[in-house]
């Protein structure tokens, strides 16, 4: 007796392409801690703060240029939460 199977469906993410622009540098939470070389969730708190996060479905994606500029502002302004 043969048994036929059905092909299984690939999952693919969405296609962010469609949604995002050239000029910016987008990654995930997980790539940007990695970049920084800090804490994951150091990095989504200070993300959000930044406001640099924006969410795609399940997916969130980091602004980069918008999370450096707020770094570069935020250590000129002295703000203490950092160590927190």
């Amino acid at each position: 007796m043969i048994y036929l199977e059905k092909a299984k469906k690939r999952r693919h993410g969405p296609d962010l392409e469609k949604y995002i622009r050239v000029e910016r540098r987008y990654t995930t939470y997980r790539e940007a801690s990695r970049f920084y070389s800090i804490q994951y969730y150091r990095l989504v708190r200070l993300a959000k703060e930044a406001d640099a996060c924006w969410k795609i479905r399940k997916t969130v994606l980091v602004d980069l240029d918008k999370l450096d500029e707020y770094i570069e502002n935020f250590k000129d302004g002295g703000n203490e939460s950092w160590d927190t």
